[in-house]
């Protein structure tokens, strides 16, 4: 954070804090002298902005791994090609007592940084029995404690992947979550590419943010105003990019527009099943031109690729 603010005082250019988070639990609770430093450089004069998505986790495809890398690395492969299996060779590490003690030691504080084992969700494994659940529940079901129970996952799954499956890690605080979203510099962004069913996993994030942070953080939680969680998904980041025909509804700006029920709007996309599309969409147009109406996607494609302009209206 602080080179960032210190690349916006020296150059005078605006410079923007993306995805911003305090992953892990030894950074719980940071947000709050995150907020002060960067607010204190707005004060003064220096033009530094964040974004943010509204999800306690981070990752697209969910690959948490517990077991450190160098401990599944084949460093006696001359081609990748030739690499052994992660779980071969983890198995090989483990009958050296030492290095066993030091994998253990590196899986313990890979739990612990998470947030504990209770924070860390299979989401793929050969034995479906163990998915959708944590990491505390697998362990107590075997008679282990969580790091012995994240070895046998590796052991016991697919062999040829790093952690024996899917995992997904919940490293970030709540709390952190709504303070970073209620501060009036920092716009929504989904930092979600193009889903679709049957594309395999992704992150709900690709489908919920919008819709997430009006009913989750300014309904239900209560940390911004509707009108403030609207504001940070139209007008401000189109202010922070310098767009200044676009993010309002004004005479002479592009007709970029989503008509929404303030009563069902909400994220449906869940970290199990994230392919799916939020409620209370009603209607949206992009330059005019309907892509969603009365709830149906049109699969109309009137975007166009724009570029940031010089001299838009600074961002508020």
């Amino acid at each position: 954070m602080l080179e960032t603010i210190e690349i916006g005082r020296r150059t005078g250019v605006r410079v923007v804090a993306s995805h911003i988070k305090a992953k892990g639990v030894a950074y719980w609770g940071s947000s709050a002298s995150a907020i002060q430093l960067i607010q204190r450089a707005r004060d003064e004069g220096v033009r530094v902005w964040a974004d943010q998505y509204p999800y306690p986790t981070s990752g697209t495809d969910g690959n948490t791994v517990l077991v450190p890398r160098w401990a599944l690395q084949d460093e006696q492969a001359q081609r990748p090609a030739d690499a052994r299996p992660p779980a071969e060779v983890l198995e090989e590490r483990l009958r050296d007592p030492e290095t066993a003690a030091l994998i253990r030691m590196d899986i313990a504080h890979e739990i612990g940084r998470r947030g504990g084992a209770d924070r860390v969700v299979v989401f793929e494994y050969p034995n479906d029995a163990y998915v959708g659940r944590n990491l505390a529940e697998i362990a107590a079901e075997r008679g282990d404690d969580p790091v012995e129970a994240a070895i046998a996952l590796q052991l016991e799954g697919d062999r040829t992947r790093r952690g024996g499956g899917r995992f997904r890690g919940f490293s970030m605080s709540e709390m952190d979550v709504e303070n970073y979203a209620a501060q009036p510099w920092v716009a929504t962004a989904s930092d979600g590419g193009i889903g679709w069913p049957g594309d395999g996993p992704v992150h709900p994030r690709f489908y919920g943010t919008f819709p997430r942070k009006i009913r989750h953080y300014a309904l239900t939680v209560g940390a911004l105003s509707v009108e403030s969680a609207i504001r940070a998904q139209t007008s401000l980041p189109a202010r922070i990019m310098g767009l200044a025909d676009r993010g309002e509804i004004r005479e002479g700006y592009w007709a970029d527009l989503v008509v929404f029920d303030l009563e069902t709007i909400a994220d449906r996309a869940t970290f199990m099943d994230p392919h799916q599309h939020s409620a209370g969409i009603d209607h949206v147009l992009v330059n005019g031109e309907f892509v969603v109406r009365d709830g149906e996607i049109l699969m109309a494609l009137p975007g166009r690729v724009i570029a940031s302009r010089r001299g838009g209206r600074p961002a508020a």
